[in-house]
């Protein structure tokens, strides 16, 4: 499976299970995004932020990952430390083939909610794209460090946790396809 394919495959599936609530109030609970800056209700000059986000998603949804790029980063320079949109920036880079570039934005999301699991498989992914397993396998151990802490005091595990850690070590453990470059 192409990297393109996945990234969107990710995107989606987040998109559709309702995990991502761009401007949501309570923030990241449970890992789905939500961190960082509140969204203002209305640009001065155009459409309110929410509805740029929601035409970038529908662009990623699409395939239209440039146009999707384009709407996330007109968000981001409103409210840089979202990290919603800092994540889906990070998915349209990647689906436009610009790993490196899309590495940035997937540890801002990071950044601005710690808990946002599909960040750290996002990253994680991203560097087994880029050829640096080793960094790939520092997000794998977040992840498990994570998971470790679940078991702490007989808590549960967010189920995003568990999942985000179950592709990230999948994603490892795929040999590596040189005809997919």
């Amino acid at each position: 499976m192409s990297v393109l394919r996945l990234s969107l495959m990710i995107a989606v599936g987040l998109l559709l299970s309702g995990q991502i609530a761009f401007g949501a109030s309570g923030g990241g609970v449970d890992g789905g995004g939500g961190g960082g800056d509140a969204v203002p209700g209305r640009d001065r000059d155009g459409p309110t932020l929410s509805t740029l986000f929601q035409e970038g998603v529908t662009f990623l949804v699409d395939g239209e990952c440039k146009n999707a790029e384009k709407k996330f980063r007109k968000v981001l320079k409103k409210v840089p430390r979202n990290s919603e949109a800092n994540y889906l920036r990070g998915i349209s880079l990647q689906c436009q083939d610009r790993h490196k570039f899309a590495v940035r934005y997937f540890k801002r999301a990071k950044r601005d909610d710690f808990q946002f699991y599909q960040a750290y498989e996002a990253l994680g992914i991203t560097y087994l794209t880029l050829e640096r397993p080793d960094l790939a396998l520092r997000e794998l151990e977040e992840l498990s460090t994570f998971k470790e802490l679940c078991g702490i005091g007989n808590r549960i595990c967010p189920e995003k946790l568990l999942k985000s850690h179950r592709k990230l070590l999948a994603a490892m453990k795929r040999p590596v396809d040189p005809a997919a470059r």
